[in-house]
């Protein structure tokens, strides 16, 4: 049975990463989305995004990922889209208070 659940999960994440690459499909806001096993979102993201505008972002895709994949604890990664990549800032939602927090990198 778990192997069914964890098929129907990793369809989702398909789905969902979908759903963001669409909805952005010239990448001027997200250059690459991926989800690893612990379900948290990497998003490299383009040169053109003012470091402002991350926080909202976050909290907007949080709320995506809250829709489809409710009742779970969530975190999205923003990186740059340097060589090697560089996080810039660690978003999380919490499932039970249904806080949203969002972290810059030093």
């Amino acid at each position: 049975m778990p192997m069914a659940n964890t098929g129907a999960l990793k369809q989702r994440q398909a789905e969902f990463l979908n759903r963001i690459r669409g909805a952005d499909p010239q990448q001027r806001t997200i250059d690459r989305a991926l989800l690893n096993e612990q379900n948290e979102l990497g998003l490299i993201l383009d040169r053109s995004v003012e470091m402002d505008k991350i926080p909202d972002l976050m909290r907007s895709i949080l709320t995506e990922m809250a829709r489809e994949f409710p009742g779970q604890d969530l975190t999205v990664l923003a990186y740059t889209p340097s060589n090697p990549a560089r996080k810039i800032g660690t978003a999380r939602l919490n499932a039970q208070t249904r806080d949203m927090s969002y972290d810059p990198e030093n």
